[in-house]
Formats: structure tokens, sequence, C-alpha cells
């Protein structure tokens, strides 16, 4: 995984957590659904780069 994207998705998780300790489950959501979304690009990009190496 690409630290960067490493870096942001451990910051969103964060915040998820915070938003549920403070109540507040649709924002704790939309940062779920943003984890969700750098998760499926950061395995899309090494699918891609298993792609590369195997050509």
């Amino acid at each position: 995984m690409d630290m960067e994207l490493e870096k942001e998705i451990e910051l969103l998780e964060w915040q998820c957590d915070n938003a549920l300790r403070l109540r507040c489950p649709l924002v704790a959501r939309k940062y779920q659904r943003m984890i969700d979304e750098l998760a499926k690009e950061s395995r899309n990009r090494s699918m891609n780069d298993k792609k590369r190496k195997d050509e």
C-alpha cells in the first residue's frame, strides 16, 4: 500500500472513531465511505502494478 494512502486512511479512521464517540453516526458513515474508496483505489493500484510486472 502506498504510504500516502495509508496515512490518509489512518487519519480518516481516527476521524470516524471520533465521530462515533461524539454520537454522529452520519458523519462516521461519511468517513467510512471515504476509507472504503481509498482502500479500493489502493487495491486497484496494486493489481495494476502486478499486471505490469507480469507483462
